[in-house]
């Protein structure tokens, strides 16, 4: 850009801002609240280029997204193989580009995969099977008559299904490596997921959330490397997922500061920048899902859908607006699909890589998050990394001292619409919440991570609601 394009603007400092903003507030302008994460990252009103190393913004630019556009991938509950397959010929005929198919804990034996991949080329579309069940045997079920060359890939993650319910890794990490091998040449299948939601879901701020990721990669990484899987495939093939809260500026900081903690992860490992290129499923929130307005789930995943693309994830899962809503309930879905189609098709989102890239505010939330979250990662580190870190409960006791705050927040005036702000009155007693499992539960000794949902907390302790 010249210097004498648009002369009629001239730069403005630090001061100028200051003055605008006193006249804007009336000459108050402490009555900008505070704005800083849970575990004290300050962030600041209004940032210029003053406040900004060059070289460490070039450095965080360099390790985001290069390829516009993000995959629409709604999620599916299996009921039966046929009512399934019809919902993922809906779902794709509708505007998904792949599918995160949840079988949960469906038996493999119960899928029926002829029918329920019925007219489904999994060469061509992307199906990622959330199961606890043996991901080699499924690859080896899907891949019958597929083809050589599979996308997709199962969305299973042994360390966080160990940490919420006690159940051991060590065979489930084994499949893992045996499906690696099986996939070798197929770039575009990812043997095993990095589930960042367990942490969300159990009230984590963005700086623990990317600390216990990237902790929990670095843990994959030496796990696969030392069965003999080469580092840039094991690192190119994780299918990292996280969840994106309402906190709009926050998460598009978060998820690119995310890009730029793995890029330091890889740096680690010897891989080259411009190789290494991770795959980031952004999902919107249940921590902050409403059961009793579920219709303020609709602003709420729109804004969380906003964050995730301008973040930069490569593959966006809107959550319909009611939770479990019934398989035959086609509005729910969507609706969900249609928010990922609207950002593409009619804001243009998908034309740039990294729409946040040169706002000197987002540069500094990025660098700020990314800083925190690496300090936390290192305190790990000397801990002994994520297994004795849990083992111990250090990562609980942080979640714990994060959830404590969003609730001290909740009571302190901090709004979050359809929580504690413009709520219908009604009885809680009457209403159906979500599942929450029970505060402090253990497996033989061992502290496990609880699912919480911030609504239901605070609903659960106000009768009366604005």
């Amino acid at each position: 850009m010249t210097s004498d394009l648009f002369p009629e603007f001239g730069p403005f400092d630090k001061k100028d801002w200051q003055k605008q903003a006193e006249k804007e507030l009336k000459g108050k302008p402490d009555a900008l609240p505070e704005w800083k994460t849970e575990t004290g990252v300050q962030f600041e009103h209004y940032c210029t280029a003053d406040d900004l190393d060059p070289e460490r913004v070039q450095e965080l630019q360099n390790y985001q997204k290069k390829i516009p556009g993000w995959l629409n991938m709604p999620v599916l509950d299996f009921t039966d193989a046929r009512d399934t397959n019809s919902r993922i010929i809906s779902a794709l005929t509708g505007g998904a580009d792949a599918i995160f198919l949840n079988l949960a804990d469906t038996p493999l034996s119960r899928c029926e995969f002829p029918k329920l991949l019925h007219s489904v080329r999994l060469s061509d579309t992307a199906i990622y099977f959330h199961t606890t069940e043996d991901g080699s045997r499924l690859f080896t079920e899907i891949s019958k008559n597929a083809g050589y060359y599979l996308k997709g890939g199962v969305a299973f993650d042994p360390l966080a299904h160990w940490m919420t319910t006690g159940k051991p890794y060590e065979a489930a990490l084994k499949l893992v490596v045996d499906l690696h091998n099986k996939t070798r040449n197929m770039k575009e299948f990812r043997p095993v997921m990095v589930d960042g939601s367990c942490y969300h879901n159990a009230g984590a701020d963005p700086v623990q959330e990317l600390a216990f990721v990237i902790s929990h990669a670095v843990c994959y990484m030496d796990m696969l490397t030392d069965e003999g899987i080469s580092p840039l495939p094991a690192f190119n093939r994780f299918l990292f997922s996280v969840s994106i809260g309402p906190d709009y500026l926050t998460q598009i900081a978060k998820l690119r500061a995310l890009r730029f903690l793995l890029g330091k992860v890889a740096t680690a490992f010897n891989l080259p920048g411009e190789l290494a290129s991770p795959f980031i499923q952004a999902r919107t929130s249940s921590f902050y899902h409403s059961a009793i307005l579920p219709h303020t789930n609709m602003i709420r995943v729109s804004s969380e859908a906003l964050s995730a693309v301008i973040g930069g994830c490569n593959a966006l899962t809107v959550e319909p607006y009611i939770k479990n809503a019934d398989p035959g309930d086609s509005f729910p879905r969507r609706i969900a699909g249609n928010v990922s189609s609207l950002l593409r098709y009619e804001s243009y989102l998908a034309q740039v890589a990294d729409p946040a890239a040169g706002s000197y505010l987002m540069e500094s939330m990025s660098l700020k998050i990314a800083d925190a979250a690496w300090l936390l990662f290192l305190e790990m580190e000397k801990k002994g990394g994520l297994i004795p870190c849990f083992k111990s409960g250090f990562i609980q006791e942080k979640l714990d001292l994060a959830y404590k705050q969003k609730l001290a927040d909740l009571h302190s005036g901090q709004v979050i619409i359809g929580v504690n702000r413009y709520q219908l009155k009604t009885d809680v007693a009457t209403t159906t919440s979500i599942s929450e499992t029970s505060e402090g539960k253990t497996f033989e000794g061992l502290r496990l991570l609880t699912e919480r949902n911030l609504a239901t907390a605070w609903q659960s302790g106000h009768t009366a609601f604005n």
